[in-house]
């Protein structure tokens, strides 16, 4: 129904502060991870007309009942998918900086 509001939500605050972050978080990664979730499943949401292009734009918004179910859905598996999502980035981080990073390299030899 929703659950890509709650990625999308952290994806508008990682882009817009990202750039104050140390370039060793690799903020971009965590930024097309994201942004890559979101634009899929919403075009999934798309397909299956969960989401319309007439107001309220979520089909579960039009009562309050099915919104309450919407909600339910995007704290659990809206928050889960932002969880993995950042647990990858985050392995990512850390195996990059620790076995790849070439600066490392150069120091080591």
């Amino acid at each position: 129904m929703a659950c890509f509001l709650v990625p999308m939500a952290f994806g508008i605050m990682t882009t817009a502060f990202g750039k104050k972050a140390s370039a060793k978080l690799h903020m971009n990664w965590l930024n097309m991870l994201l942004w890559g979730g979101v634009i899929g499943l919403a075009l999934e949401h798309v397909a299956h007309k969960e989401i319309i292009f007439t107001p309220p734009f979520l089909t579960a918004a039009s009562s309050w009942s099915d919104a309450t179910v919407m909600f339910k859905e995007m704290a659990t598996i809206g928050t889960a998918m932002l969880v993995g999502i950042v647990a990858v980035w985050a392995v990512m981080v850390i195996v990059y900086n620790r076995f790849i990073d070439p600066s490392r390299a150069k120091n080591l030899a």
